[in-house]
């Protein structure tokens, strides 16, 4: 008999939403576990958790009572978030936060900014991580960044908090940032409070400030004007083995004795963070032209070919700008391209590899190993 499940994850997000899926996933594919539903949802309220009569939880505990309430069930559990700092009696799976604040870090300096600060409510374990991920690859690159802590009041109804965001504190801080400043925040929801607060000072996005959230919360990101640039997690592959994990602790295993952290998802790039920070027009040109024909099999000839100097001296200048080589910047740009084709198309591997400008599938295959550390076709099912 498969062991019954409940899932304590409210389907409010596009995150949550996939974390599901990701449970569901593990569910079709093993037969070993069986999600209880509430009415046609796969999903538990808090309030009747404990009539569940459930053999393990799969739960979205972001404060230490939800987690102390979980502990009293007497009975496995996997938390999904790192709101509270991990302690040995719980079983985590989440996202590698700190490989966030690095690809947060690494999107804004490749705008060519110097100026940055990281937006953020630090009383969660999980954005002290990603402030810390992102200040480690900032200063990596000789850069630092003004840390802005959030104030909010919660408000809660049923099993969903609403927060309502202090704008005038938040306003007071982004007010005596230097411009142009990449501003990256630990999720889309601050992201979108941060461009309402650069509206009412009359702070042009992205060209005084740059932005970008995480999670893509695309009912966020899309309705947010101008668009949030945003990292995805990787949350149905976090859904999948936080399934797995219940599984094999209702059979008897024991806790992993830390969390079990899984890479993030795509950067999705929008309008809120379309800028190039450059004082040198002809690096600014010759990015410009990589990103816009990343879809062809450019070369670093053709780049210099579009542009009026030497290729020695092109080179020089983006190497000490951007911090790498334009054949870098091509094949971080193919590499982009290729990522948000996989998960947001059905193309084939051989379409994406021909529309990221490769020559051949199985060239394409090997680029993106090395880049990612795994196959186009794992990156799309991951």
């Amino acid at each position: 008999m498969p062991h019954k499940v409940a899932l304590v994850v409210i389907p409010y997000s596009d995150n949550q939403v996939r974390m599901i899926r990701g449970v569901m996933q593990y569910a079709a594919e093993t037969g070993q576990i069986q999600i209880i539903k509430h009415a046609a949802i796969p999903y538990v309220p808090w309030d009747t958790l404990a009539q569940a009569e459930a053999d393990g939880v799969i739960a979205y505990a972001e404060t230490a009572d939800q987690i102390a309430f979980l502990q009293s069930l007497k009975v496995p559990f996997v938390n999904l978030t790192l709101h509270e700092e991990a302690s040995p009696s719980q079983a985590i799976v989440h996202s590698d936060n700190l490989a966030i604040g690095d690809r947060l870090a690494d999107h804004l300096l490749s705008l060519g900014l110097k100026h940055f600060a990281f937006v953020g409510h630090f009383a969660w374990h999980h954005n002290r991580l990603r402030r810390e991920g992102f200040l480690r690859r900032l200063q990596e690159n000789g850069h630092h960044a003004t840390s802005i802590e959030i104030a909010f009041e919660s408000i809660v109804n049923g099993d969903v908090i609403d927060r309502r965001i202090d704008q005038a504190a938040l306003q007071s801080r982004l007010g005596g940032l230097p411009q142009p400043c990449g501003v990256a925040t630990c999720h889309d929801e601050f992201a979108h409070e941060v461009v309402e607060a650069c509206k009412s000072l009359g702070i042009n996005v992205p060209f005084s400030m740059s932005v970008v959230g995480v999670n893509d919360y695309r009912l966020i990101c899309e309705t947010t004007m101008p668009p949030l640039s945003s990292i995805s997690q990787n949350s149905e592959r976090i859904g999948f083995l936080a399934a797995q994990l219940l599984d094999q602790m209702i059979q008897g295993e024991p806790i992993p004795p830390e969390p079990i952290v899984v890479p993030p998802g795509n950067m999705f790039v929008r309008r809120s963070s379309e800028f190039l920070a450059l004082d040198d027009c002809d690096v600014a040109a010759a990015i410009e032209f990589i990103r816009a024909r990343c879809n062809h099999p450019i070369t670093v000839t053709d780049v210099v070919d579009n542009g009026e100097m030497s290729r020695k001296t092109l080179e020089k200048r983006f190497k000490s700008l951007i911090g790498h080589s334009i054949a870098q910047e091509i094949r971080l740009s193919r590499m982009r391209h290729a990522q948000h084709l996989l998960t947001s198309t059905t193309l084939s591997i051989v379409d994406v590899a021909v529309r990221s400008g490769f020559d051949s599938t199985s060239g394409f295959i090997r680029a993106f190993r090395e880049h990612t550390g795994i196959t186009p076709a794992e990156y799309r099912t991951g």
